[in-house]
This record gives structure tokens, C-alpha cells and sequence, in this order.
């Protein structure tokens, strides 16, 4: 069994090309469902009540090239009962390596079958009490571009046409 909080994180995207095989780890909100399914998933999918709000910890094993590659499109977890929730990586590397996501698991490779341990408290603390928010950084201003001017549409009459009259 392969503890979450004892793995190396990738913390730039040199290492996150050069990863062999990578583990993504964030948490799925499963909050919106009745309470007995709720109570089902706690009990036998590894959920965990926070905030009075249940999340289900969500590991995704593959190669960096696969996680960009299928970015965007929605993996669906489905559970007993028809009930099914959607999880989206939408794709933005440096927002993954800022919350602290990816792993580097290379030394794994090869293997059928990965375990982790159960670290609740690591995955609240990390990932839903310490979440902080990413914000994108602005880009530099080109001292060369040419300002772009708004059209103002309907502010000046247009030159040569005359307001036709009855």
C-alpha cells in the first residue's frame, strides 16, 4: 500500500514531462445525492464527510501525454444504484502542479496494481481546507502592439449620408 504524502511532487512542468508515470489526486464532490446514497458511498467507496458535504478522494494513474490528451473530457464514476458523477481535468498544468495534483509515481511503472492508503486527513488538509485559489497570471503588455480602439457604434453620425425624410 503506496501512502499519497510520502510521494515526490512534481512541482514544474520539466518535471512533469520527464515523469514516466504520473498520479493525479483531487476530490469529487458527491454532496448533491440523497442521503442514503450518500451514506452507501461513504461506507463502501472510500467517501468522507467535510464540511457536511461528502467527497469521494480520486486517483488517476497514466503517462503525462495521456493526461493532455484526454484534458477536457469528463470521466464518469459511476456507483450503485444508477447513480453516476463526472470528474473534469480541464487541462491546465500549471493550476495542477500549483494545487499540488501530480505526482510522480515513475518508480512504479510496471506494476498491474497500485493501493493507496486511506489518508483522509492528507486529502482534506491539501486538497478541500487548504485549497487556495489559483489565479492566472496576466500577460506583459507588448510595448510595440498597437492599442486596440473599440468600435463606438451609434455615438458619431456617419459622414456623406443624409437622415432620409418623408
Amino acid at each position: 500500500m503506496i501512502q499519497i504524502s510520502k510521494l515526490p511532487l512534481i512541482q514544474d512542468a520539466a518535471q512533469f514531462n520527464a515523469a514516466k508515470l504520473i498520479l493525479l489526486v483531487d476530490v469529487l464532490f458527491v454532496g448533491d445525492t440523497p442521503r442514503k446514497m450518500r451514506e452507501h458511498i461513504k461506507n463502501n467507496h472510500g467517501g468522507f464527510i467535510y464540511d457536511k458535504k461528502t467527497y469521494i478522494p480520486i486517483t488517476l494513474t497514466g503517462t503525462p501525454q495521456s493526461l493532455i490528451a484526454n484534458a477536457g473530457t469528463p470521466i464518469v464514476f459511476k456507483f450503485d444504484h444508477g447513480f453516476q458523477n463526472d470528474y473534469h481535468f480541464n487541462g491546465n498544468l500549471e493550476a495542477a502542479i500549483f494545487h499540488k495534483k501530480l505526482y510522480d509515481i515513475s518508480h512504479l511503472t510496471g506494476e498491474t496494481s497500485i493501493q493507496f492508503v486511506k489518508e483522509e486527513e492528507f486529502i482534506v488538509e491539501r486538497y478541500l481546507s487548504g485549497a487556495l485559489e489559483y489565479l492566472e497570471p496576466e500577460k506583459e503588455a507588448k510595448l510595440l502592439a498597437p492599442v486596440a480602439k473599440m468600435p463606438a457604434i451609434g455615438q458619431k453620425a456617419m459622414k456623406g449620408l443624409a437622415p432620409v425624410r418623408k
